[in-house]
């Protein structure tokens, strides 16, 4: 890492951007090691002074990064970023990755957590997304994951399948929204739906056994994501999500988040990510 501090940093994704998260760990790093930044949704690159990095794609790309002070990287190209990073901005100490509903520090993405080495449940994750671990992880243990999704909607699969190199791990998934889905695909109990509902705990573990039929690594995630759906004794954000291996014990947690739609979605997602990535590094 370079000794010398940075003043500014300016970080630039297409409209549509699907490296908005890369990007927020980039500008968390950067603010860690007192360097200001800012994040802006561009078309095209425009001309700019200063260290610039763009992430995505962009037609005018190839002109752009003959600046010396101006970088282009892929979406979802995480190692990339993690070594830009390390060359470019001042050391800085690096945290480890908590995942739950409740942190000691600000979340610096919804469920997701930087703290001190130490902690009780932190990974040691290098900054990076757990998505992007999870499959660094599994890759090299030969591991295949199996999902099973309600109120996240298929959008834990999502995260996975950006990235390159996901088929390597993720087997299939179920988004099964509906009561009679998860009866009818992964054989949930239909007496625990209707003693308990969909969002209680051991609807989760029925979903995960289910997920896990055909599969080493799974995660099973139900829950009310909002802005409506809140019954007595379960307000918008409360999520119960399991993870566990075939043949090992699954474990289960219900968590209260908190924002709105996507920030539940994308939290218990991040929750599913960090137990499954606790199981690996075991």
């Amino acid at each position: 890492m370079t000794d010398t501090p940075t003043e500014s940093l300016q970080i630039f994704l297409p409209m549509r951007p699907a490296a908005l998260p890369d990007a927020q760990r980039i500008a968390v790093w950067a603010r860690r090691a007192g360097v200001d930044v800012r994040v802006g949704l561009v078309a095209t690159l425009p001309i700019c002074s200063g260290m610039a990095l763009a992430i995505g794609e962009f037609a005018n790309a190839a002109d752009w990064i003959k600046s010396a002070s101006c970088t282009h990287l892929s979406a979802g190209d995480w190692g990339g970023l993690r070594d830009w990073a390390r060359a470019s901005l001042p050391a800085c100490p690096t945290p480890w990755s908590l995942f739950n509903d409740r942190g000691p520090e600000p979340e610096i993405l919804p469920g997701e957590y930087w703290v001190e080495s130490g902690t009780t449940a932190a990974l040691p994750l290098q900054m990076a997304p757990p998505e992007w671990c999870l499959l660094q992880q599994a890759g090299a243990q030969g591991s295949r994951l199996a999902l099973a999704e309600s109120c996240t909607g298929g959008g834990l699969a999502a995260r996975i399948t950006a990235l390159s190199g996901s088929s390597a791990l993720l087997r299939h998934g179920f988004v099964t929204y509906s009561n009679a889905a998860k009866v009818q695909w992964l054989q949930v109990q239909e007496a625990t739906l209707a003693q308990l509902g969909a969002v209680a705990e051991e609807t989760a573990l029925e979903m995960l056994t289910g997920a896990l039929r055909d599969a080493d690594l799974a995660a099973a995630i139900t829950g009310i994501a909002g802005p409506g759906g809140a019954v007595p004794g379960k307000p918008v954000g409360t999520v119960c999500i399991a993870w566990g291996a075939r043949n090992a014990g699954a474990q289960v947690r219900t968590c209260h988040f908190s924002g709105d739609r996507w920030s539940v979605q994308y939290a218990a997602g991040s929750v599913a990510l960090g137990g499954l990535l606790g199981l690996l590094l075991e």
